[in-house]
């Protein structure tokens, strides 16, 4: 099952490279912000469908939780109109490459205290290594 997991994050990343590429494509042609609409609307279009015939959780649950719960739609929308800012000026891959660094410094601190309720994981040496070396793509990626 761990294998599977591993497999459909991949293909996510993968998806999100592709994702990037198209969504800076539109912006050029429809701007920047309604870009980012057009994504955002085409997403929640097809979870609405995927709720609507595979769902079985609460949907109206999710007005009683606390507040800043709601904000990974926030974060969201955040994400792609970053996306169609940055890639025709930077490139997909430096793009992902600071997006990643960002992921993986935040998942840190968020493991590290264990936040949202995941399961606290100390920082050590090696995660530490982990983020310099990321540095080190970033900058090597992002270099001329």
């Amino acid at each position: 099952m761990n294998g599977l997991m591993l497999l459909l994050s991949l293909v996510a990343g993968f998806g999100v490279a592709v994702q990037a590429g198209i969504n800076a494509a539109l912006g050029k042609k429809v701007g920047t912000i309604e870009a980012s609409l057009v994504s955002f609307a085409i997403g929640t279009l097809c979870l609405l469908l995927l709720v609507i015939f595979f769902g079985k959780g609460n949907l109206l649950a999710a007005l009683s939780q606390p507040k800043w719960m709601l904000l990974g739609g926030l974060l969201g929308a955040y994400y792609v109109l970053a996306m169609v800012l940055a890639v025709p000026k930077i490139g997909v891959a430096s793009v992902l490459v600071a997006v990643i660094a960002g992921q993986i410094i935040a998942s840190t601190v968020i493991d590290h205290f264990g936040l949202f309720g995941s399961r606290q994981i100390p920082v050590d040496w090696r995660r530490l290594l982990g983020i310099a070396l990321l540095a080190a793509a970033l900058f090597l990626f992002y270099r001329k």
